[in-house]
């Protein structure tokens, strides 16, 4: 699959997972991300990183971020096979599990 078709895929498990309401980043919600699925904060980091690459705004996300901080962000991203490595990792751990994130609805 290339980086798209990854993105596409990932983006797919997590709105089977997270419902319409979405990962809010919650404390909550990181322990029980990791609890099924093995997904840690750091994981999370590195598909935030992905996804502001996929939309242009990497740059802005990083603002205000210490220098290590974003060189390594902009070295992880500029390493394509890194990052489809990551993303193909990323989606196997979401396609490990059918347990799905309990939200109330909102309105």
């Amino acid at each position: 699959m290339t980086r798209d078709q990854l993105i596409d895929a990932v983006l797919a498990e997590m709105e089977r997972v997270w419902g319409e309401n979405g990962f809010g980043g919650e404390t909550e919600e990181y322990k029980w991300l990791y609890e099924n699925y093995g997904i840690s904060e750091e994981d999370d980091i590195h598909w935030q990183d992905v996804c502001n690459d996929w939309g242009g705004t990497l740059q802005e996300s990083l603002e205000g971020l210490g220098e290590e901080v974003i060189a390594e962000a902009i070295e992880f991203i500029n390493d394509d096979t890194r990052v489809v490595k990551f993303l193909e990792k990323f989606l196997k751990q979401y396609r490990s599990s059918t347990a799905v994130y309990y939200q109330e609805s909102e309105g």
